[in-house]
């Protein structure tokens, strides 16, 4: 019993000694980096590896840190919620991100795409569901991706998978003033807002010259706002926007509704 209790607290010392020498060597890489400059400086040599690596461990210490910003509400000049606005943070990463290329959806309703905007990773898949009684003939002539979905009711058309980032521009070639927008980004860190202009962004890591990067149909430019210059110290992050938006126009009047008709028997003859 004696001999057993012996080699227990041997082995516990054993991992003591073990774990204090990990902690130690840990804490003392940055010195020893630092001592290798300063070693080869005074041998005359050129310190390109000693810096890398001091640079490396400097740089990942930097970057290790967490930041969490408060709700977004952004407001256009004349302080009224903006919707349907992307927010993206550039050279971003989270643990939040989506491990693989997913499926968003973009419906057709009442002769709309809902939602209108949509903000998605490259790689991913787009449903375009047909919700309306009438066929739809949705397209693109983006850089960023080109495609057509000729005439089709329903869950009839195929995913259209989005690989390039860029802005994407989607209508109907049926309904003119259809109009869609899919925001393709390599990044992690994105959002859409709500009616109310809100939005909330994942915790991310991001160098100190990271940019907030805002983009709406509505603005000629995107706004682009440092990280380092927004007052991050409330419970609400309000940012206004360079723009007034534009009034919804009417889904359909008399003559819109008899030529979305016209065009409905003329699908229905194709």
């Amino acid at each position: 019993m004696v001999i057993k209790w012996l080699c227990i607290m041997q082995c516990v010392s054993q991992l003591r000694r073990w774990c204090h020498r990990q902690l130690r060597f840990l804490t003392q890489i940055p010195f020893k980096a630092l001592r290798c400059v300063r070693h080869a400086r005074g041998l005359g040599r050129r310190p390109a590896a000693s810096l890398s690596l001091l640079a490396l461990i400097l740089g990942a210490a930097a970057s290790a840190a967490a930041t969490t910003l408060p709700p977004l509400q952004l407001v256009d000049q004349a302080g009224q919620p903006v919707s349907d606005a992307v927010a993206r943070i550039e050279q971003s990463q989270t643990s939040a991100a989506q491990e693989g290329p997913s499926v968003a959806v973009m419906d057709q309703v009442e002769l709309s795409f809902s939602p209108k905007v949509i903000a998605i990773s490259t790689g991913t898949r787009v449903q375009f569901p047909n919700s309306d009684e009438t066929r739809h003939h949705v397209y693109s002539f983006s850089p960023a991706k080109t495609f057509e979905l000729r005439l089709f009711r329903g869950n009839e058309a195929p995913p259209v998978e989005f690989d390039q980032a860029g802005l994407v521009v989607i209508g109907c070639n049926i309904h003119d003033a259809m109009v869609g927008y899919i925001y393709v980004t390599n990044g992690q860190v994105y959002g859409v807002t709500d009616a109310d202009g809100g939005l909330m962004l994942p915790t991310f890591t991001a160098p100190e010259s990271a940019e907030l990067l805002i983009w709406h149909p509505d603005m000629d430019d995107p706004l682009a706002v440092p990280l380092a210059g927004l007052d991050t110290s409330g419970d609400l992050l309000r940012i206004e926007l360079p723009m007034t938006q534009s009034q919804p126009e009417p889904a359909s009047g008399a003559a819109g509704g008899l030529r979305n008709r016209l065009q409905q028997f003329k699908s229905n003859d194709d």
